[in-house]
């Protein structure tokens, strides 16, 4: 390609738009994990032993959980936190083995309430009725890298 084809192709792509930057935007798979962690986009749920629907206000991950980058002071000692460490690195968890998550268990484990070592989360986890689009946005933000 030319310097002056290539050049046309960008004139004619026209300017940027207001507001966008050059810098990498956040994956939406990101973003939307964010939204699903905070519960600004509802994710269904029930507690184990129970069929009746949670409202959305009780499934939200953050009302138990810090997420990425986030401190654990809002949430002392009642659910872990959910980063890239906490759920990647080999770590026992809950009195149970040593265990580390991948995306497959992750997602299995929040539709189960059954973690990789066989262990049995609290009955307070909500057991969700995530999609795999869901899970996988939701995964991806908190294993995402924090800069500081």
């Amino acid at each position: 390609m030319t310097l002056a084809l290539a050049l046309g192709t960008a004139l004619a792509a026209g300017p940027a738009r207001p507001g966008e930057r050059d810098e990498v935007a956040v994956p939406s798979s990101v973003a939307r994990g964010a939204r699903l962690f905070d519960g600004t986009e509802p994710l269904a749920g029930t507690l184990s032993g129970h069929s009746a629907p949670l409202p959305g206000a009780a499934t939200r991950c953050i009302q138990c959980h810090a997420g990425p980058g986030k401190s654990t002071a809002a949430v002392p000692g009642f659910a872990p936190p959910l980063d890239r460490r906490q759920l990647r690195e080999t770590l026992p968890r809950r009195g149970g083995p040593p265990v580390a998550y991948e995306r497959a268990s992750f997602c299995r484990t929040l539709r189960t309430g059954v973690d990789p070592a066989h262990v049995t989360l609290p009955r307070a986890m909500p057991r969700f009725d995530a999609d795999e689009g869901q899970c996988a946005a939701l995964w991806d933000y908190l294993i995402q890298a924090i800069s500081e």
